[in-house]
């Protein structure tokens, strides 16, 4: 059987589903290598041991219910649920195990095993569904070895070892409603061994999740979820494309970028439209490809339609949220209100909701550049606003006076000009003898300049031209960037819970990248001085502390201990049982409480303020707008010696605004009533 994801996924000849095949192979079997020697040649050559196993990629499947973490540089292949993963193409496409890791993920969903007489999936756990897979492998020339207990993101699963002549692995049942996953690893008999432990590690690191799209394959052409970089240096967040990672999920030339006030992130991809990303990566959707000839830029419009700049058909379209195309206006001309050949690339909007389009022309073999302002709603014409002589910007953003700041690679600053086109400040000159080589440029809701550089990576400037922040390192011609370095950034946004994306194009490399930038305290307290003594004081951007204001929980001791008690401010004076607090109904039980917030934050801490029997608090999880639920603490539960006790829990500043916290209160051990007074959520508002 030939080992290729565009045939074996859809073949349901193996065994291994043998009681689980519905009418029409509908559900996809795993397909086990084929152990037997003429199934194709082995290398049998000595395999050197492996290097630590280092995790830097991330892959996320929706419709399967799972993500995790592999090896930077490895292939994948995913269809309805599957994912196949190992280092080389090759090894993906082999007939036989080889000396490469080859490992197979199938996630399918319980409802789809409710037609099937027996087993009953209403009772379906990990052990029987390991004795519906194990007949594959045993078809397929397999011997299994003892089954063995795995917990996988706190679910029990059930696994093997599998040995062959010529092939060896190891395969693994996991129940976890709502779906079924099965995982397989496959190498040759003398590989194995040293392929082990990373397979295990990735086994380890796979999160579970309740799958929000329906199972179905990815249609030809259709973009897919980039790869995600985790780990960098400080400030870094992640990145997502590169040169590695499947063809449609790499950007052919990743250029401006909008974000939403939930964080989620517009992305212009050159001639395969807009692409859609959550704020921790995740490709959420992606259209405008058969409307837009090639995109550019992108604006938001102030009611949360998105405006792109698409300069293969000399226009500016609107679109809606979920991607419907609502308008376009625009065309070639010498008429104020048309554009030259190339333009227009770059777009903002302003306070009112008018776009502002870069437009360049070439008049006496000169090259002259102007903005273009229109109306957000019907795209009439407003006026052309003329920029100085020999200006000639790569980027422009528009903040609340009107104001208009350009992005001018050859002008050695960031150059801000008034609504009337002229020039009132120059950003950034001073950094360097050389000043700055600008590429883009964006504004946040309080006034702050980001500029992308081609030279000093990223820069952040109050209003006042104060520099505040920087990050990010420009590398050499010739070399590739490794997180958190830029080859020749195009496009910036500011994003809300102080994180900045930047888009990377120079034609063989394409990524986008979000960092956050640590400002300078001594800085940003002159540029406050600055503000003052100039117009008002910024807003304040201190770390907003809430409590709870509504409470449910799986039980009450009776109505006067009530989960009410545990929200608003502490009330309990000392260590003692008091009615102010929240109480269960039975002391030696595991409890769930699940608090909610007036005001969504970017969450950095939960303090969780206990004032009798304190220490049993197991587990602590984040709730976010969505309702996407995060784990962010897990201990064990043990009596604290310090009553009253304020459990404090930090992690790094979430993507997503949070508006909820879950607890599991585990008092099985003996608690004799853990009280809860109150439980406080930090975090950055915006």
């Amino acid at each position: 059987m030939k080992y290729s994801m565009s045939i074996a996924w859809h073949r349901c000849v193996l065994l291994i589903m043998f009681t689980l095949a519905l009418a029409g192979c509908s559900m996809p079997a795993l397909p086990f290598l084929n152990p037997d020697p003429t199934a194709g040649s082995l290398n049998t050559t000595t395999v050197p041991a492996p290097t630590p196993v280092l995790l830097n990629a991330t892959a996320r499947l929706e419709e399967g219910g799972f993500s995790l973490r592999y090896p930077l540089g490895w292939q994948t292949r995913e269809i309805s649920g599957t994912l196949a993963l190992a280092p080389t193409v090759d090894a993906l496409d082999a007939d036989a195990p080889g000396d490469n890791l080859v490992i197979l993920i199938e996630s399918t969903a319980l409802s789809a095993l409710t037609e099937q007489p027996q087993p009953d999936s209403a009772s379906l756990d990990s052990t029987a569904f390991f004795e519906i897979s194990r007949a594959g492998p045993l078809q397929a020339g397999y011997t299994l070895g003892e089954t063995t207990s795995i917990t996988i993101d706190g679910k029990l699963g059930i696994a093997a070892d599998l040995s062959a002549d010529s092939g060896a692995g190891r395969m693994i049942a996991l129940v976890a409603p709502p779906q079924a996953i099965r995982i397989v690893g496959q190498a040759a008999p003398s590989a194995w061994q040293l392929q082990r432990p990373t397979f295990d590690a990735i086994v380890k690191s796979l999160s579970l999740f309740t799958p929000t799209v329906p199972a179905m394959p990815t249609p030809a052409g259709r973009p897919v979820q980039p790869i995600i970089t985790a780990q960098g240096p400080e400030g870094f967040v992640l990145r997502l494309g590169g040169n590695d990672g499947p063809p449609e999920g790499r950007f052919v030339a990743a250029r401006g970028l909008a974000a939403t006030a939930e964080g989620s992130i517009y992305l212009a991809e050159s001639r395969r439209g807009v692409w859609v990303f959550a704020p921790d990566g995740t490709l959420v959707t992606a259209f405008g490809k058969d409307e837009l000839l090639d995109a550019y830029d992108v604006a938001l419009a102030p009611n949360g339609d998105l405006f792109v700049a698409d300069f293969g058909h000399n226009a500016i379209a609107r679109f809606s949220p979920d991607g419907t195309l609502i308008l376009r206006w625009g065309e070639i001309g010498s008429a104020p209100e048309q554009f030259d050949l190339s333009s227009p690339q770059r777009i903002a909007t302003g306070p009112d909701g008018s776009v502002y389009a870069l437009d360049s022309r070439v008049q006496d073999d000169i090259a002259v550049s102007s903005i273009v302002r229109f109306d957000g709603e019907d795209g009439s014409f407003i006026e052309r606003i003329d920029l100085p002589a020999g200006s000639a910007p790569n980027d422009l953003a528009v903040d609340r006076q009107g104001n208009i700041y350009l992005a001018e690679p050859f002008g050695n600053a960031l150059v801000k000009v008034n609504p009337q086109g002229e020039v009132t400040a120059r950003l950034g000159e001073t950094i360097t003898p050389e000043g700055i080589i600008a590429g883009a440029v964006d504004i946040d809701q309080r006034g702050n300049i980001y500029v992308a550089t081609w030279n000093e990576g990223l820069l952040k400037f109050a209003p006042s031209g104060t520099l505040l922040a920087r990050g990010g390192k420009i590398i050499e011609p010739g070399t590739t960037p490794k997180p958190g370095e830029f080859s020749l950034p195009n496009g910036i946004v500011a994003a809300p819970g102080n994180v900045v994306w930047v888009s990377d194009n120079n034609g063989e490399y394409s990524a986008l990248t979000a960092l956050r930038l640590a400002t300078n305290t001594e800085a940003q307290a002159t540029a406050n001085a600055q503000a003052t003594a100039v117009t008002t004081p910024l807003p304040d951007e201190a770390l907003l502390r809430q409590w709870a204001n509504s409470a449910t929980a799986s039980s009450s001791y009776d109505s006067s201990y009530g989960p009410d008690g545990a929200t608003g401010p502490p009330n309990v004076e000392g260590c003692m049982d008091s009615t102010d607090a929240w109480a269960a109904a039975d002391p030696n039980g595991l409890e769930k409480m699940e608090l909610r917030f007036e005001t969504p934050v970017f969450a950095t801490q939960v303090n969780i303020h206990q004032n009798h029997q304190p220490g049993f608090i197991t587990r602590v999880e984040l709730v976010d707008e969505s309702g996407t639920v995060t784990r962010v603490h897990d201990s064990t539960a043990q009596l604290q010696e310090i009553c009253p006790y304020v459990q404090e829990i930090s992690f790094p500043q979430t993507l997503y605004r949070i508006v909820g916290v879950n607890l599991t209160i585990d008092q099985r051990s003996g608690a004799n009533w853990n009280e809860i007074d109150a439980v406080e959520l930090v975090g950055i508002p915006q």
